[in-house]
């Protein structure tokens, strides 16, 4: 039996696609699917308007026991600003009591400053990675930063889970000998669609645990 042109063509068709429903994973080779990470805006909050404020409160960790400091700080985000092409934010405030402005920018899964360095990045999450010098603390030899999920974070504005953000501070020997150890940790906890909920700074070797938590905040 002779198949026409027109049969043959829709027969073709055909088996390419059923070829195509059957392997729909098909990659060429050396083909790689590129890994999604989450954008880190919504960890940030970064709208002209948003503010956010904190109480500060000791921790004894060898007992648990809190005592707040009665010490009240806040952060707003003040305005945005072009720096060449990129849409900047201004934050400022206090954080723990000291004067705090910054200059940020969010990318993809990336936060930068205005010199460009890299600050937090969702690409983090599970990984310890080394602190460039020009992020280390003014006392701090070296350093290293890591991410994780953390369920479950409680502060006075409500219970969140968080991505944290560790520093670890290696500090020079003088500057150990007088806070007490060589060591130093600051941790900052981000909440999806709330911002910064929560900031830590300790020394392993020292009961006291110095805490800046979320009470009230104001986000778009």
């Amino acid at each position: 039996m002779r198949i026409s042109f027109r049969m043959f063509l829709l027969l073709a068709v055909s088996i390419l696609l059923s070829c195509s429903r059957e392997e729909p994973g098909f990659k060429a080779e050396g083909e790689t699917e590129e890994e999604a990470y989450e954008p880190i805006r919504e960890y940030f909050q970064l709208q002209v308007g948003n503010y956010w404020v904190y109480e500060s409160y000791s921790v004894n960790l060898e007992t648990g026991e809190e005592a707040p400091l009665f010490k009240r700080d806040s952060i707003y985000v003040l305005k945005d600003t072009l720096i060449g092409r990129s849409e900047y934010f201004i934050l400022t405030g206090s954080r723990l009591g000291r004067a705090y402005r910054s200059l940020l920018r969010c990318s993809g899964p990336d936060v930068m400053d205005a010199e460009g360095r890299l600050l937090f990045s969702t690409t983090f999450i599970g990984d310890t990675i080394p602190l460039p010098a020009s992020l280390l603390a003014d006392e701090a030899e070296s350093g290293v930063v890591s991410a994780s999920f953390i369920e479950g974070v409680k502060v006075p504005y409500g219970t969140f889970d968080a991505v944290s953000y560790r520093r670890t501070f290696q500090l020079s020997t003088a500057e150990g000998s007088r806070g007490g150890g060589d060591v130093r940790h600051c941790s900052d906890y981000f909440a999806k669609g709330i911002g910064l909920i929560k900031y830590t700074s300790f020394f392993p070797n020292q009961p006291l645990d110095i805490e800046m938590r979320l009470v009230r905040c104001w986000v778009q």
